[in-house]
């Protein structure tokens, strides 16, 4: 049987669709009745796992939509900078970065969340979620300034936002260089 929720995202992936392509005839119709399904019928368990009983209210549906648009338009913001940053690295002549690998653990509770901060660390130019164990991230940054919304945890209470969950201190953070001094 199927569920008000996989409805309720099934229409609401149509309604993107059609948004998105602008065209309203009856080959992008069907093409987005056909994709809305697709995605739909793959994300159905993890959609049903993440959510379990608990009840969607109207307005927590509506916080977390609002959330998750702040979220984009602030991840948007971040990006563009940061791309400015590595683009800088390449065309310098000393290309002066200095990559390092950072380990913190995350206080998100769901596996949507952690998986989304996750996706979200890579892409920001400059760092990059190398491991994933858990609750524990391992990031590769090219400088330590590129991992400043990592160390105070700001994107982390931004994702954490989008699912309604408190917001959380900054991690622990344990640095190791990337690169390794060898002796000459």
């Amino acid at each position: 049987m199927i569920s008000a929720r996989t409805l309720a995202l099934f229409f609401v992936l149509l309604a993107f669709w059609l948004l998105l392509s602008g065209q309203y005839n009856a080959l992008f119709i069907g093409m987005g009745v056909a994709s809305a399904a697709l995605v739909t019928a793959l994300t159905h368990d993890m959609v049903e796992r993440e959510l379990g009983d608990r009840p969607s209210t109207v307005r927590a549906v509506a916080l977390k939509t609002w959330w998750f648009a702040v979220y984009t338009v602030w991840l948007f913001a971040r990006i563009l900078p940061a791309g400015v940053q590595v683009a800088w690295f390449v065309v310098h002549p000393r290309m002066p970065i200095d990559p390092h690998m950072l380990r913190f653990r995350t206080q998100l509770s769901s596996p949507i969340a952690r998986t989304i901060f996750a996706n979200s660390i890579t892409l920001v130019p400059g760092t990059m979620s190398v491991t994933v164990e858990g609750d524990e991230f391992c990031v590769h940054t090219m400088v330590p300034a590129s991992a400043a919304d990592l160390i105070s945890a700001r994107m982390q209470n931004h994702v954490g936002r989008v699912f309604l969950e408190p917001p959380q201190p900054p991690p622990e953070i344990v640095w190791e260089p990337a690169l390794k001094e060898t002796a000459p």
